[in-house]
């Protein structure tokens, strides 16, 4: 079985749990709007000063024509917003649309400051680093604007700001996906059941597969695709947990986050102890697109809506 890079392991590491002291809360599923945030919703004039996910003032003194983007969710959204043709240098891991992967790389979990400054940039989209690099590259004179979506309710949020901050009209981006999750929770809502869902982000190691937990975006999409995750009670955001602990939880649906790279539902009901589990009796394992629900990007209601077609088929039919 093909299993996730190590490279990919330390980016979820170190990259996703940002989410600080909150992800030992309770989750609580947050209402998508796109007027929540304080930020403008408008596309601001030149020069701006626009206030980032850490509280950042960040000076823009022109439209941004030359913007590296570190995150794939953020490239996500500047393409999105149609300012591709302006990004000129991308994280590693940024492979989504197709596009983006013909613009130039400036590393991975450790990114390039000397590739970066090498590319003239006007402005650095970036999500949480905690190495110093985000100070090192406003050192060289480079606007960084941190967009570090954790949750659904960043997704809007992450639309108006980058908006602002590029000259996009970004609240009519986060109204349209707002608008379709509303819809779609409107149809759940009609569901009668809310299956136990667990979620395997990967399981390189047999004993303890590494899942999501509160304060984590893929456990706001199983609730708003009507689900009951079962480690919405974990102490972080992207929890390991045994597979005994897997087995007493009792899932009714098993989703496979890993199936990318290599996992299937076949070896999954044969692990050891699993046969009795309520997913694997009744064939209740699903494969979903990795990138496609890992990412808080302006796919959302896309992803939201890929993860209700497996937990509530008769709401499709």
């Amino acid at each position: 079985m093909r299993r996730r890079p190590l490279a990919f392991l330390a980016a979820l590491l170190f990259l996703l749990p940002s989410c600080g002291p909150a992800a030992l809360a309770p989750t609580v599923m947050p209402t998508p709007t796109a007027t929540a945030s304080p930020i403008a919703t408008a596309a601001a004039p030149f020069p701006t000063t626009v206030t980032d996910f850490q509280g950042r003032a960040v000076a823009i003194a022109a439209g941004p024509k030359r913007i590296i983007s570190i995150g794939p969710s953020n490239t996500e959204f500047l393409f999105a917003l149609g300012a591709g043709d302006r990004v000129v240098g991308r994280d590693d891991f940024s492979d989504t649309p197709a596009a983006a992967q013909q613009v130039e790389k400036v590393g991975g979990v450790k990114v390039s400051i000397e590739k970066i400054v090498s590319l003239r940039p006007d402005l650095v989209v970036s999500v949480k680093l905690s190495d110093g690099t985000i100070e090192k590259i406003a050192g060289a004179g480079i606007p960084v604007l941190v967009v570090d979506p954790q949750g659904l309710g960043d997704v809007a949020r992450t639309a108006i700001l980058l908006g602002q901050a590029i000259g996009a009209d970004g609240g009519a981006l986060a109204s349209s996906i707002d608008a379709r999750l509303a819809a779609l929770k409107q149809k759940v809502a009609a569901a009668t059941t809310r299956p136990r869902v667990f979620h395997e982000v990967d399981a390189s190691d047999p004993s303890k597969p590494f899942t999501v937990g509160p304060g984590s975006y893929i456990d706001d999409l199983i609730g708003l695709a009507g689900g009951r995750n079962i480690a919405a009670n974990a102490g972080s955001a992207y929890p390991q947990i045994s597979f005994e602990e897997v087995v007493r939880a009792d899932p009714e649906v098993i989703v496979l986050g890993d199936a990318d790279y290599g996992t299937t539902a076949e070896q999954v009901a044969a692990r050891a102890g699993w046969s009795a589990i309520s997913a694997v009796k009744d064939r209740k394992i699903f494969p979903i697109p990795d990138s496609l629900v890992s990412r808080p990007g302006p796919r959302v209601a896309d992803a939201a809506e890929a993860y209700a077609r497996i937990l509530h088929p008769e709401l499709f039919r």
